[in-house]
């Protein structure tokens, strides 16, 4: 078992902290009544081959998995993305859960089998992508076959419609998936947005019908209820603790005043060879696979196992702290749910501080009404033109005219939506499909809507004030500007990392 995350209130002894700024880190002293926020060490532990089998035998509710096979029967595995980060292929539970799930088909006399990736709006899923989820000897053994597959939201003969919505628009589902005896639907649980139905909808429905569920002023409940009626589903669940770093890159998850002469050694190596080397090589560095204690794994009803396996996870990751705070600091990884490749846009940096950090107490926020967000991370406007070519124009076409969520559903977002061009990059070419990133800035306007700055340290200063933000040359620049609305001496709260922590605000 690992020690229990906690809130340090920074002192004069306390040493200066690791912040996380895209592929670079680097240490900053913060003033002193700072509350820092540790998450839980990462100590590996647990198999989640075992949890899994255990998890499969009793389920939380419900019929044992093996109980309801049958020959002749049609079974679909879906299984969530890489955007639902975990270990390397050899320990990836997706793997072990995906393994166990076809031997017992296989033992049941089950031939029609058929595995999806349920990637939504994300994107499309290769051979090397599915081999890095699901191992080698799943991969190899479905190599070329169509019965290994990505959910792909603009394919109409894929997609089944299920129902109407109240305002009379279709909604459409993988066919597949509505179509088989039983699905079963694999997650790998690290935060709150991860299982039950919501997860289960985004990554398999139509990409209109995703649109119409979690777009602007979208209501997913009679999109959750169409899905539940026609779809014979149970979920699998493995709950994953705080990732941990070992050898040269321990000193990314130790706490500092724990730092060895090693550790330090390693950070100071680290920031020099990468002062003038270039962006993919601190990607490449602090990107390396990393270990998970396995929390336990859990089967039964979608809604069950999320209920379970949220419970589980918040018993480990919860932190009290003193709040609100007037400002909250939060650093940005170089993976994370929205840059699942360590290959994102400004888009996605900003949804993980403002819909992930931000959003990281369910019940009172981190941070007060018409307090302010500063962040760690350069907003850099070169983008990847394979996967974020729609998230770039949206920058440089939509947010220049406007940033009001109501006005680029009316004047852009059909053309977006529509234009061929960005979905044959979706479908054939492993883009992320055009509505991506409308919906990632419409995610970020409850806490736009709430704070009075939002400052990035180190951004560019065009891709900042085109999305409505500033920027900051240093840390103590950011505390300035901050500093005009909220006075000399705000209360603050440092992540140090928000990865594997929820908050508790007292």
């Amino acid at each position: 078992m690992s020690r229990p995350g906690f809130a340090l209130e920074v002192d004069e002894r306390t040493p200066p902290t690791l912040v996380r700024s895209a592929s670079d880190v680097r240490l900053e002293r913060f003033a002193l009544g700072t509350q820092i926020v540790y998450p839980p060490d990462g100590q590996p532990w647990g198999d989640a081959v075992a949890a899994t089998a255990d998890a499969l035998a009793e389920p939380v509710d419900g019929t044992p998995f093996a109980a309801r096979l049958y020959p002749g029967m049609r079974l679909t595995i879906t299984f969530a993305d890489i955007s639902a980060l975990a270990p390397s292929s050899a320990d990836d539970p997706r793997r072990a859960v995906v393994e166990q799930l076809l031997t017992a088909a296989a033992g049941a006399g089950v031939d029609d089998v058929v595995l999806v990736a349920a990637t939504g709006l994300r994107r499309r899923l290769g051979p090397e992508d599915m081999r890095r989820l699901l191992g080698e000897r799943v991969s190899r053994s479905f190599a070329g076959d169509p019965r290994l597959t990505s959910h792909d939201a603009s394919d109409d003969s894929a997609l089944a419609t299920i129902g109407e919505s109240d305002g009379g628009d279709q909604i459409r589902f993988n066919r597949r998936v509505v179509e088989s005896d039983l699905v079963v639907h694999v997650s790998v649980v690290t935060s709150a947005e991860h299982a039950g139905w919501d997860e289960f909808t985004s990554g398999l429905a139509a990409a209109e019908t995703i649109d119409l569920a979690y777009g602007w002023n979208g209501d997913p409940a009679p999109i959750r209820r169409a899905v539940a009626d026609r779809v014979q589903a149970m979920a699998v669940a493995v709950v994953l603790g705080q990732p941990s770093y070992s050898g040269p890159l321990r000193f990314l998850s130790a706490r500092e005043w724990e730092w060895s002469v090693k550790d330090q050694a390693a950070y100071l190596a680290g920031r020099r060879a990468l002062a003038t080397a270039p962006v993919q090589a601190g990607r490449l560095l602090y990107s390396r696979p990393v270990a998970y204690p396995v929390l336990g794994a859990f089967s039964g009803s979608v809604e069950g196992v999320r209920a379970s396996a949220q419970a589980r996870l918040a018993a480990h990751q919860k932190v009290a702290v003193k709040g609100p705070a007037d400002i909250l600091v939060t650093g940005v990884p170089p993976v994370h749910a929205a840059a699942p490749d360590g290959d994102g846009s400004p888009l996605g940096a900003a949804w993980w501080v403002l819909r992930h950090a931000y959003g990281l107490s369910s019940e009172t926020p981190v941070v007060r009404e018409g307090g302010a967000v500063i962040a760690f991370h350069p907003l850099g406007d070169r983008f990847s033109t394979r996967h974020h070519g729609a998230a770039a124009d949206m920058i440089a076409e939509v947010l220049p005219e406007t940033s009001d969520p109501a006005e680029i559903v009316a004047r852009f977002l059909p053309r977006f939506a529509s234009d061929p061009w960005y979905t044959d990059l979706y479908r054939q070419r492993g883009a992320y499909h055009p509505l991506h990133a409308f919906h990632q800035w419409f995610d970020l306007q409850p806490a736009i809507a709430a704070l009075g700055d939002v400052v990035f340290v180190g951004a560019n200063r065009r891709t900042a004030e085109v999305m409505g933000f500033r920027a900051a040359t240093t840390y103590q620049d950011a505390l300035e500007i901050a500093s005009t609305r909220l006075g000399r001496r705000p209360a603050i709260t440092y992540l140090r990392d928000a990865v594997g922590v929820q908050v508790a605000v007292s």
